[in-house]
């Protein structure tokens, strides 16, 4: 990879304007330092405000999952059809109000495919039965009609006074108090509301919104009919926009793969040095041209055009994919600002307070990618703030108040580059996923798109185009990029997809089903038309989709849909290929989950097993009790350093035959199956098997289909009566951290636990070697003294009370402890358990030296004292954990590594483990450490980083006691042991360091 140019020489780059034109204009920067607040403010280094062209590229994505058929054809989920009825033909036809809008509609392959099967006759599940007539419902119809037909947002069942009864009938009395017509009534209101409101208002749809309930059999049938019409011109309506040059449509490659890990995951350790990557290398490079040729073909039979432009899959570029767009005949391709940043060696854009990024002149324009041997591809770069606003935030605000604060930002933008000297044309792009934003919004957001179409139709400072027209104005004269950084359009790395165990495993299993389609592709032996419909299959397996809600990163709240769904994939490859599908394809990536213990262990116990069930370790040892109709009467477990130990109350050997017990850690070959092929819902790596008075341990497992185990290893263990004890040793599970846990079922006769395996989850088994340990006084969660929790019942008591930390080395990590003073409440549940509190870790290398940074991340509204600065700050919280370095002009760079963070909820702790090569040389030892917690906020404030507002009163979802828009901090803890003082200053918005002397 090409070296990185410093922040110098990029401003020397602009400044000189690196340009295809020798006669372009001189595009010119100050590299003025100059950070204020004020984005009128023109320091007195740069040049006199220039006239600046301002040109706004808006780009819509709109993209679903390839959701499986079940084995009769039905579509297994419905989200393509109520999407294409509620959100893509509306996104489109609305612009036809404002012809002096233009705008940039993606269209994936993966939907179009999909919508086309549906416009020729294929069927959901969802609308499979809502067809079928109420009087004729089964139980099992009936339990998923309840279940999942109330799958719409609370601002679109609130639309339909009858919907919000019946929502608040399940809610109160259960399925028993549905009758016939309840369920009538909600098969119909389900799919209305799902109806984008400009169907609702004509007929024959208005009449059926104005009837509200009594609905009848052919009431559903007109709703489903005009599902079927809407979804047949969806494509045809973005076909005609498109030749009327209102809109441009692009597409994606194939299957929506990350394109850079298709061609070589090593990829991945650029942006993410520390992740995990899987043990087999995937390298194809056909694969990644395929998927854009297809993608470019598909569109094209399906638009009746080919697209110019692309989005690559989640927006993932770098350097070693360019020329695949090159050679396909892409002229564009669109990204994030997360990939320009580190692409211009600046790390990432500095905004100030009002989210006006400072260096403007670098992130609006296009650039291009320069390939040597193709055609230079050009790249448009996404204003990560602004795009936000629209999909997370603008619901919150009224329609005109939105619309004007997003012209406000485009005004600031076109300030802020006149004050720096900037001249010419310049493209502020606007990028979002254009269909799931608008469930939040008021009538599905239609008064907002008329109040930001009507505003930008009036404004005089600037045009909406697409990148085609800019590249047909000015394609010629673009800055070339010295390098494409391997990232994604929200991050520097491909963190989300890559570098976590289960992501790990799921890339291992694309590796062997890419293996040997290879091998049967050159044994020649499979007929042509089978290897291409596998073939087909194969690239489909390579999107992103899959990988997408693997780890503990994201969460669908049904991941094991998307597992079984991969795997499936896989499965089909194999029985294309006439060949049997490998025992792996069976073993769940994701397990089932796990089954609570009714009794968890609070502390190590060291068992005597000799002593049988009469030792007094097992009455405060984890507890899962058998039921009535199980054979199992109970399972025991317990962690010391040494051993896990395991105790089986059951029949007996003459009773059942073998006796076993199946294990599974994080790390090891997988085995979904007992050795007499019973499915265990999870990957098991150790067999316990009691034989004789004695107990082997078996490890690694055979795969499914070899009988062969391999040699005992004896391990201590006791029979006394019906109970069975055996002690497993800890280090053949490998590394066992605090917090990662053994899955566990018992085969005596019949597997147990029936409804899950169930979990042991260890205690604190390292050998950890505690640097720093500091106890905070309870009871100071109260920010400078005066601060009261929000209102809402999520925000228990306690909370935010930090009552210990602790810095710890283990191995190559450097491991935070931290304890708050009750059980940690995951509402939202986010996929690491942190949902309500951040935690703001700074590590300051040379305390009392001054060097680094004083003030911390951003909204947090405090620093640390003059003689101290931090050089990492670890931000911890449920969905976007980060790690911050100090540069060296004081500004900050937001990285995002992998790391792990592990929530023991009902101890109230938080496990953190970084790799302590992420912090550089150094000893731990001597660092000085602040820690703070504050209130997570997914929808934060402009410029804060994801912390909840302070106003004067506590309010449901504000904290109380202060205002944080006029400076006071959002800290609503601060680590100090001194009862206090930590109030007094937080109260000067200074927050105190632990120095190693402390």
């Amino acid at each position: 990879m090409k070296r990185l140019l410093t922040l110098v020489a990029i401003l020397a780059l602009l400044a000189t304007a690196c340009s295809r034109s020798d006669n372009a204009d001189t595009a010119t920067t100050t590299g003025d330092a100059d950070t204020t607040t004020t984005s009128s403010s023109t320091p007195t280094t740069t040049p006199p405000a220039a006239e600046v062209d301002l040109e706004l590229m808006l780009l819509y994505h709109q993209h679903q999952p390839l959701y499986p058929k079940d084995a009769d054809g039905v579509v297994t989920r419905p989200w393509v059809r109520v999407h294409a009825t509620k959100d893509y033909w509306d996104m489109a036809a609305i612009l036809r109000d404002y012809p002096g809008v233009k705008a940039t509609f993606n269209l994936t392959p993966v939907l179009l495919l999909q919508l086309e099967e549906l416009s020729n006759g294929v069927k959901d599940i969802y609308w499979v039965l809502t067809e079928v007539p109420a009087d004729e419902l089964t139980d099992e119809n009936k339990q998923f009609i309840y279940d999942r037909f109330f799958d719409s947002s609370p601002k679109q069942i609130g639309r339909f006074p009858r919907y919000q009864e019946l929502r608040t009938q399940k809610d109160s009395f259960g399925i028993e108090s549905f009758t016939e017509g309840d369920f009538r009534d909600l098969q119909l209101l389900f799919n209305l509301s799902w109806t984008d409101p400009s169907f609702l208002a004509e007929e024959p749809l208005a009449g059926l919104v104005a009837k509200e309930r009594d609905y009848t059999e052919a009431d559903k049938a007109t709703v489903m009919d005009e599902h079927l019409r809407i979804i047949r011109e969806v494509i045809p309506l973005h076909r005609e926009m498109w030749d009327s040059g209102q809109i441009e449509v692009i597409t994606t490659p194939l299957a929506h793969p990350i394109l850079p890990l298709i061609a070589d995951t090593n990829l991945a350790i650029v942006g993410d040095p520390t992740g995990l990557l899987p043990t087999n290398q995937f390298r194809q490079i056909a694969d990644a041209r395929t998927h854009i040729q297809e993608g470019l073909a598909e569109a094209e039979r399906l638009l009746g055009r080919r697209p110019e432009g692309m989005w690559p899959g989640e927006g993932a570029v770098a350097e070693a994919v360019m020329p695949f767009f090159a050679k396909e005949g892409v002229r564009w391709v669109a990204t994030g600002e997360d990939v320009l940043a580190p692409s211009l060696g600046l790390g990432t854009f500095e905004r100030d307070d009002t989210g006006t990024v400072i260096e403007a002149e670098a992130l609006y324009q296009p650039y291009l990618a320069d390939n040597p041997n193709d055609p230079d591809v050009a790249m448009f770069f996404r204003d990560l703030t602004i795009s936000d606003q629209m999909g997370f935030q603008y619901s919150g605000k009224s329609p005109d108040e939105a619309a004007a604060d997003f012209l406000g930002r485009l005004q600031a933008i076109k300030d802020r580059l006149e004050a720096q000297g900037a001249s010419g044309t310049h493209v502020v792009s606007v990028i979002l996923d254009g269909e799931n934003a608008w469930e939040s919004y008021d009538n599905d957001g239609i008064p907002f798109f008329q109040a930001l179409y009507t505003t930008i139709e009036g404004a005089d400072f600037f045009e909406t185009v697409t990148p085609g027209e800019i590249l047909d104005e000015q394609g010629d004269s673009l800055t070339v990029l010295p390098e494409v950084w391997p990232g994604a359009w929200f991050s520097p790395n491909y963190a989300t997809w890559i570098g976590e165990p289960e992501e790990a495993t799921a890339w291992d299993y694309l590796f062997r089903m890419r293996r040997d389609f290879g091998a049967a592709e050159r044994s020649g032996d499979v007929p042509e038309a089978d290897l291409a419909a596998a073939r087909r299959i194969m690239l489909f397996a390579e999107g992103s989709d899959w990988f997408w809600w693997y780890g503990a990163d994201q969460d669908s709240g049904n991941d094991d849909y998307f597992d079984t769904a991969y795997r499936e994939l896989l499965g089909q490859v194999y029985d294309l290929l006439g060949e049997d599908r490998p025992g792996y394809v069976s073993v769940p990536i994701i397990p089932e989950t796990a089954v609570l213990a009714e009794r968890s262990p609070e502390d190590i116990l060291t068992i005597q097993v000799g002593a049988g069930p009469g030792d007094e370790g097992w009455q405060s040892a984890g507890y899962y009790p058998g039921g009535v109709n199980d054979l199992v009467d109970g399972l025991y477990y317990a962690f010391d350093k040494d051993n896990l130990y395991l105790r089986v109350d059951g029949p007996s050997r003459a009773t059942v035959g073998t006796q076993e017990i199946y294990l599974g850690a994080q790390s090891g070959t997988k085995r979904a199956v007992t050795m007499d092929d019973r499915v265990l819902g999870f990957g098991a790596t150790h067999l316990v098997r009691f034989e004789g008075a004695g107990a082997c341990l078996y490890a690694p497992l055979p795969v499914p289909g070899n009988p062969q185990l391999p040699d005992c290893q004896e391990i201590e263990a006791s029979t006394s009566g019906d109970s069975y004890i055996v002690a497993v040793p800890v280090r053949s599970f490998g590394a066992l951290e605090e917090g990662d846990s053994v899955l566990i079922k018992t085969l005596f006769g019949e597997l147990f636990p029936t409804d899950g395996p169930a979990l042991a989850q260890a205690p604190n088994l390292s050998d950890l070697e505690v640097v720093r340990t500091v106890a905070d006084p309870t009871g100071d969660d109260h920010g400078p003294g005066t601060y009261s929790y929000p209102t809402d019942g999520v925000f228990i008591p306690n909370s935010y009370d930090l009552t210990n930390f602790e810095v710890g080395l283990s191995g190559d990590n450097v491991v935070f402890n931290i304890e708050v003073n009750t059980v940690i409440n995951n509402a939202w549940g986010s996929p690491n358990g942190l949902s309500i509190q951040t935690f703001d870790i700074y590590i300051d290398q040379d305390p009392g030296s001054g060097t680094g940074a004083q003030d911390l991340i951003d909204g947090r509204n405090a620093s640390l004292s003059p003689e101290n600065g931090w050089e990492y700050g670890v931000t911890v919280e449920g969905w976007q954990p980060a790690v911050y370095v100090a540069q060296a002009d004081g500004t900050t760079e937001e990285t995002k590594p992998t790391f792990d963070v592990v929530v023991l909820g009902d101890r109230g702790k938080v496990i953190v483990r970084i790799p302590q090569a992420i912090f550089g040389e150094g000893d731990p030892a001597e660092w000085g450490y602040a820690l703070v917690v504050m209130s997570q906020e997914g929808f934060p404030a402009p410029g804060v980083r994801r912390v909840r507002d302070v106003s004067a009163t506590a309010e449901q979802w504000r904290v109380g006691g202060g205002d944080s828009a006029a400076g006071d901090t959002r800290i609503i803890d601060a680590l100090w042991e001194i009862e206090g003082e930590a109030e007094a200053l937080l109260a000067q918005r200074i927050v105190p360091l632990v120095a190693p002397t402390q």
